[in-house]
């Protein structure tokens, strides 16, 4: 008799983090006595959302952006290209391992778990098997 086991579709999967850097040109428009006051309302970071977001209605300050752009390198003072853009690795779900009757480790690929230590990838970044994990 044959027995059918149903594999972790999970298995196999990674999770990467991407980091992205753009210059965004941003008007602000608000009202306030002077000019230290009106300053003091900007605010010291942005983050992307709806203008409905933002706040109520009673804001006393307005936020527009029209032009964001993509900036993936820059130069250094020494003219050396510097490359912004930044993905890495931040966990792959592997089977699960277990002790066989034989007494030697094997893997159960019909559940998966979660991981970030590195010391645990069974995948490189662009998908294939590490050497010597297969």
């Amino acid at each position: 008799m044959s027995e059918t086991f149903k594999v972790d579709k999970e298995i196999g999967k990674q999770k990467f983090k991407a980091k992205r850097q753009y210059i965004v040109e941003v008007v602000f428009e608000g009202e306030a006595y002077d000019k230290e006051s009106f300053e003091e309302l900007i605010p010291n970071e942005l983050s992307v959302k709806d203008y409905d977001e933002i706040g109520d209605n009673s804001n006393v300050i307005s936020l527009e952006n029209e032009r964001w752009w993509h900036q993936s390198t820059e130069k250094d003072l020494t003219g050396k290209t510097i490359n912004l853009d930044k993905t890495e690795k931040i966990g792959e779900c592997v089977p699960e391992e277990y002790e066989g009757e034989d007494g030697e480790q094997k893997l159960d690929y019909t559940c998966g778990n979660w991981t970030n230590n590195s010391f645990e990838y069974l995948k490189n970044e662009d998908g294939t098997d590490i050497k010597g994990k297969e």
